[in-house]
Formats: structure tokens, C-alpha cells, sequence
């Protein structure tokens, strides 16, 4: 076992140890972030950050499963294998093939150690790796190139990025510069009313490396931030499961809602001061939590929802909560929250 702090290891270089001694084990950061990256005999196996996106999402984001089929996932897996990974399980399924689940778990892994080498403090603990304790990709990745590219994207990104809330429109025909099919992904994204958060949500693509290819795509002159901001409600989504969390970020960000996802309620009551139109709650304390908002000012003129398999019940009723049922299915969240657009409350 080796436990050090960023100041005295370097993250690259332990993952670049244990790849060279072909050693299987799970290196975990904890700082400003939680990290894991699962070595198998040198080789990467899988990485997630949390906060971060969820493999899940990335699922979805890439077009391979619904909103609703995750969700049923995620309930089977805990339901029936709670030892078996989501990649894993839906391949089992049949729900995805191996291309689908490579393409989902090689961005996830890469974003992951990319955000993960620009942290600068933070404890690392490497220990071994339990036999059966990760299967995710189909075939594991190769350490030194997988920590190359990933630092490459991390330069890349502090080479310069846009703000999330900033809005783009097309100024200059793109066809007369040499572009990547990725800039194409991002430039297709922009309408005029689109904040740089849902652009790069609905893309597909790691959210800073789309954040990063919009400033560039502004400093070469292609397109210039809106003068007329965005005006997208505010929602706060306050869920105990990161699943819920994450896919409701991607599906009202893709839709023009401002997303927040507050880590407590404490928080929660902080953000409060930036009206925000709606407050969407998930898990066993949604009860306390929707009478703690309610007793706040700003908490008083926000829509509460709470998403659950059966209704709120009678103690919820004075608290003027709505319900949005679980499994979440993207239309009727949309048809939920649209009065917040119609009445601007």
C-alpha cells in the first residue's frame, strides 16, 4: 500500500510505476475531488472523478441509451448484481455492444485522469486490486499512452476556455477554415440561444475540451458571444443518487435549463439567494430538506419537485410539491418543469 499527499508523489508517475511492475490496483484521490483509476497488471481498467459524469451518462450522451434504460439499470444493478459494473451489466444485456461500451468508458476514463492531473493538492492511496472488483472495458487501455493523451488535453485546456454561460453564434463561413470533426460537432450545436454548457453536454465530447474548442473557434474570429444573454431558468437538482444527479444535469442542460447540483442541503439553502425557479429532490430526506427550502424566503417562490416512484404523501401536501415519477422519462420532466418557462415564476 502507498499513501502520499500530490505534493509528495505525482500522480502520472505512480499510474507509470505500477504500469511498468505490471501491477493491478486501485489508485484513489481525495481532495478538492474524489478520483479512482483501477490498474489491471499495468494496465488502466477504468477512472471516474465525483463530482463527474457517470458512466451512465456518457451512455446517453452518445446516443447508445435512453434516460429511462439507464435508470432501469442502475436499479437492476442494485436490485439483482451489485457486483457486477453498468458497462458491464448492459453488455450482458445486450442493451450495447463492446464498440459502444469502449467509446463510453475510453471518454469517461480520459476526462477523468485529465481533470485528476490538474488537481494540485490532495491525498493519493494506492492498494491492490480485489480480483472481480471492476470489469469495465473490454479490453483495458495502456497506461503511459492513455496518462500521454490525457495530459495532452489537460495543456489543451488551460490553453484557454470559454465561460459555460457565455452564448455563440456563427459570424464567418466555417468551410473556408481547416476545422476537426470535432469543432464541426460543436460548431452544429450553435444556435444564437445555446449557453456553452448545454453546447458541450449535447456534444458528446469531454465538457472541457468542447469549452476549449469554442475559445478557439473565437479567437480565430468564427463566432462572437450574443450580445442578448441567455435568460434560462435555474434549477437546482439536491439528489442522493449521483445517477439522477448527473442525468438530469444532461437532459434539462440539452434543453435550456440552467443546472446547479448543490453537494447538501446547506448548500442548497446558499444558492438560494440566485432565485432559482425550481428545486428537484431525490432520496430518503426529501421530506426534511423540502420543509427546510420552504422556510427560506427564496425557497417560498421556487417550484419543488420530487422525484420518487409513488407520490409525495400527505405530509408533503402543505409544502406545494410536485411530483416527477421514477424511473424519470425524459418528456414528462420536460412537460413537468415547462410552466416554469410560461409564467416566469
Amino acid at each position: 500500500m502507498v499513501r502520499a499527499t500530490l505534493e509528495e508523489l505525482d500522480l502520472a508517475e505512480l499510474l507509470k510505476v505500477l504500469a511498468d511492475h505490471r501491477k493491478s490496483a486501485v489508485v484513489t484521490f481525495r481532495g478538492r475531488l474524489y478520483g479512482r483509476v483501477h490498474l489491471l497488471k499495468g494496465r488502466i481498467l477504468y477512472a471516474r472523478t465525483e463530482p463527474g459524469p457517470h458512466l451512465g451518462e456518457y451512455l446517453v450522451r452518445l446516443g447508445h441509451l435512453s434516460l429511462e434504460e439507464v435508470q432501469e439499470l442502475v436499479e437492476r444493478q442494485g436490485r439483482e448484481n451489485p457486483g457486477t459494473p453498468l458497462g458491464a451489466l448492459a453488455l450482458e444485456l445486450g442493451l450495447i455492444g463492446e464498440e459502444e461500451l469502449r467509446e463510453a468508458l475510453e471518454a469517461q476514463v480520459l476526462e477523468a485522469l485529465a481533470t485528476l492531473l490538474g488537481e494540485k493538492e490532495g491525498e493519493i492511496l494506492a492498494e491492490p486490486l480485489e480480483e472481480g472488483s471492476q470489469v469495465a472495458l473490454p479490453e483495458t487501455l495502456e497506461t503511459k499512452a492513455t496518462l500521454l493523451e490525457a495530459a495532452r488535453r489537460l495543456d489543451e485546456w488551460r490553453q484557454g476556455q470559454v465561460d459555460p454561460d457565455e452564448v455563440f453564434h456563427l459570424v464567418e463561413d466555417p468551410t473556408r477554415h481547416p476545422l476537426t470533426p470535432e469543432a464541426w460537432t460543436v460548431l452544429e450545436l450553435l444556435d444564437g440561444v445555446r449557453r456553452a454548457r448545454s453546447v458541450a453536454l449535447l456534444s458528446g465530447l469531454p465538457e472541457e475540451q468542447a469549452y476549449h474548442l469554442l475559445f478557439e473557434l473565437k479567437s480565430r474570429g468564427l463566432i462572437r458571444p450574443s450580445t442578448l444573454l441567455a435568460d434560462d431558468p435555474l434549477v437546482l437538482v439536491l439528489a442522493e443518487s449521483g445517477v439522477v444527479r448527473r442525468l438530469l444535469l444532461y437532459l434539462l442542460e440539452a434543453h435550456r435549463y440552467r443546472v446547479q447540483l448543490p453537494l447538501d442541503l446547506k448548500m442548497a439553502l446558499r444558492l438560494l439567494k440566485e432565485r432559482p425557479k425550481a428545486i428537484i429532490l431525490q432520496g430518503e430526506r426529501a421530506l426534511e430538506m423540502a420543509r427546510k427550502l420552504r422556510a427560506h424566503p427564496e425557497g417560498k417562490l421556487a417550484s419543488l419537485y420530487v422525484v420518487s416512484e409513488t407520490p409525495p404523501g400527505l405530509l408533503f401536501r402543505p409544502l406545494r410539491v410536485l411530483h416527477l415519477p421514477k424511473p424519470l422519462k425524459a418528456q414528462e420532466v420536460l412537460k413537468a418543469l415547462a410552466p416554469l418557462r410560461r409564467s416566469g415564476t
